[in-house]
């Protein structure tokens, strides 16, 4: 038996310049603007959220899978990315 994540709910908030993280939040009906959001490769939600003006910054494991991301399409024209 595997252990869920904890989910933490953020419903209808305003975030401007400010820091935020995705990882185990849902984010509904909220407005994130001028904000730098920290995302590690955890799972989480945006429902009805906008974000506008903001930079998505990748920690570990994010930034690695990112730059796999780029290296594998660099590399391997024609190839595809799946997502299951």
């Amino acid at each position: 038996m595997g252990l869920a994540p904890e989910y933490i709910l953020i419903d209808q908030q305003k975030f401007s310049k400010t820091k935020l993280a995705l990882d185990n939040h849902v984010y509904k009906n909220c407005e994130i603007d001028d904000c730098d959001v920290y995302y590690s490769g955890g799972q989480y939600e945006l429902i009805d959220t906008h974000i506008t003006n903001s930079r998505l910054i990748l920690n570990h494991p994010a930034k690695a899978i990112y730059s796999a991301i780029q290296i594998f399409k660099m590399k391997s024209p024609g190839s595809s990315i799946v997502s299951e």
